[in-house]
């Protein structure tokens, strides 16, 4: 049978049973039921959301192509790049793993040959050693009189150094203090609030002197070291001298005598008693009982005098009678005698028990230890620090006195305020002092080295205008010393001395605390501890990173343990 033949048996066959529709239809794919409107609506949101995202990405792509000319042509024409691990794309030879590359340590003279493998260090090797510089892994030095004067870093000898509790701020601050002693600096510590400076003090030969209860006592009318120079100056034949000495410690008795009663009476004086205070102080000094081979007068003798209403006091505040004067200096009285008798009395009431000598034989260091003073006590406290602020710069006043006379020879100090925040709430016009200190530091030939734990200690200050003046503090700073802090008080830090964003990641990276160890069942020591970055200038550069490291002495003295108190709570 052909071909042919075939063809028409099938094609009748399929016309018959056509006709009797004996035959099996072909499948078709059935439509599926119907969807509800709500996951048709969802389905075609999916779906043009998806088309979106196609053409965002397509515009994201032909906009990088316009930005860089390099990717406008196609991959297999475009050159390998250098990446961190080597060379990327076509012909190019990425690493898994990137050997550390070795590092030396070498000065511009040796290392000139090797450029362009060279990173250099801006911040010299000059100074008090610290640490370690972890950019470099050479040594970092830093002290505020080498790098103002002989690394010429700043302009301003002084330095502010934040940081919160238990992170080594103290550390470096006794670091400084010792590395001031050893370049003939006289490290001076006005109050120390913890007693955390005294060991290192005492083992530099240095004096200590305690005040607080059941210790030494401060007389705020005693004439000070700068009283006792002006008959020094009076046989030298410097009468002119003698007479700005003798006013300026006039203005200090006064301004001190002053500052003790506002802290004790909690406000300020009236204009009245302050010019009755002067005064007072004026007839006192003209006392013959009170001369320069006896002792000065107190607080007991002023309230006398006040009380005998003499004729000069009288018209000093303007009474008719003496019924008016006694009513106008009841106020001062009953304060002055809270001095006396109060919770100040056990401090100045007295004469003072241990005076500052940096005249006849200064010491290599100085330390006044208030730590006998319990931290609920504030009152007291701050009296003292405030006396002790006065005081203390009375000292070096001196000093230089001598020094620009030819008297005596020329000495450099590092003030240290340690625990600022107290300082500043100390009392009425402490700010403002601090403020005028922090000005004139090459002028009182004087490094200022200021301590606190964060921004929010400044911003405590009852009166915006101290809040305002103490941050400045910060800004004039010659440097910036950061310890750990977190990354609000970071924000605050950067609105004062700008910081980059990798500055602002390390320092608050540092804040992390100590991971727990389920071997010793303890918390290890937190990783930012010792770590540091010096901040220099008011610009938004890159600042030096350091950690601080203990000397076999400084470890052996225990210098830098100021847990002591707790080196048994562990055996326990």
């Amino acid at each position: 049978m052909t071909r042919r033949s075939r063809m028409g048996i099938n094609l009748r066959r399929w016309f018959a049973d056509s006709i009797t529709h004996s035959y099996e239809p072909t499948r078709h794919r059935t439509r599926p039921p119907s969807m509800d409107p709500l996951t048709r609506g969802q389905r075609s949101r999916a779906a043009d959301a998806k088309q979106q995202a196609r053409e965002d990405a397509a515009a994201l792509k032909e906009e990088i192509k316009q930005r860089d000319p390099a990717r406008r042509e196609p991959k297999w024409r475009r050159a390998a790049r250098l990446g961190s691990r080597g060379l990327l794309g076509p012909g190019g030879g990425a690493m898994e793993v990137v050997d550390v590359i070795p590092t030396f340590r070498a000065t511009t003279v040796q290392a000139c040959g090797l450029f362009p493998f060279v990173v250099g260090d801006t911040h010299p090797m000059v100074g008090s050693p610290h640490g370690i510089n972890l950019k470099t892994g050479g040594t970092f030095n830093y002290d505020p009189i080498s790098a103002t004067y002989r690394a010429r870093l700043h302009v301003t000898p002084s330095c502010f150094l934040l940081g919160l509790p238990s992170y080594g701020k103290s550390s470096v601050a006794r670091k400084m203090i010792a590395g001031a002693a050893g370049q003939n600096q006289i490290p001076f510590v006005f109050a120390d609030t913890k007693g955390e400076h005294v060991k290192v003090v005492k083992d530099l030969g240095g004096k200590i002197i305690r005040l607080g209860h059941g210790h030494g006592q401060l007389n705020p009318l005693a004439l000070g070291a700068l009283g006792s120079i002006i008959v020094r100056l009076q046989k030298a034949g410097r009468e002119d001298l003698a007479r700005l000495v003798s006013k300026q410690v006039h203005s200090r008795r006064k301004r001190l005598l002053q500052g003790l009663c506002e802290i004790e009476r909690e406000s300020a004086l009236g204009q009245t008693e302050r010019n009755l205070l002067g005064a007072a102080l004026r007839i006192l000094d003209a006392d013959p009982r009170f001369g320069p081979d006896t002792l000065p007068p107190v607080i007991a003798d002023l309230i006398e005098l006040i009380e005998s209403a003499p004729d000069a006091l009288i018209r000093k505040v303007l009474a008719p009678d003496e019924a008016h004067y006694n009513l106008e200096v009841k106020p001062l009285l009953q304060t002055l005698t809270a001095l006396v008798d109060g919770d100040l009395g056990d401090v100045f009431a007295g004469q003072t028990s241990d005076p500052i000598d940096l005249i006849a034989d200064p010491p290599p260091a100085i330390c006044v230890d208030i730590s006998s003073i319990t931290s609920g006590d504030e009152k007291l406290e701050a009296a003292v620090m405030y006396a002790c602020w006065e005081d203390g710069f009375g000292a070096i006043e001196a000093a230089h006195v001598l020094a620009d006379a030819g008297l005596a020879p020329q000495r450099h100090f590092l003030a240290v305020l340690d625990e600022l925040w107290r300082v500043l709430s100390a009392g009425p016009g402490m700010v403002g002092r601090i403020d005028a200190v922090t000005r004139l530091t090459r002028t009182l030939g004087t490094a200022l080295m200021m301590i606190t734990h964060t921004v929010k200690d400044l911003e405590t200050l009852a009166a915006d205008m101290d809040i305002q003046k103490a941050k400045g503090f910060i800004e004039r700073a010659g440097a910036l010393i950061v310890g750990a802090l977190p990354r609000e008080e970071m924000d605050k830090l950067d609105a004062i001395i700008p910081f980059t964003r990798a500055d602002r990641d390390t320092v608050s990276s540092w804040s992390t605390p100590g991971a727990y160890d389920p071997d010793t069942q303890t918390r290890r020591p937190p990783p930012g501890r010792g770590s540091f970055m010096l901040k220099i200038g008011t610009e938004r550069v890159p600042g030096t990173p350091f950690k601080t490291v203990f000397t076999p002495i400084e470890i052996e003295r225990k210098w830098h343990e100021t847990d002591a108190r707790f080196s048994g709570a562990m055996a326990a």
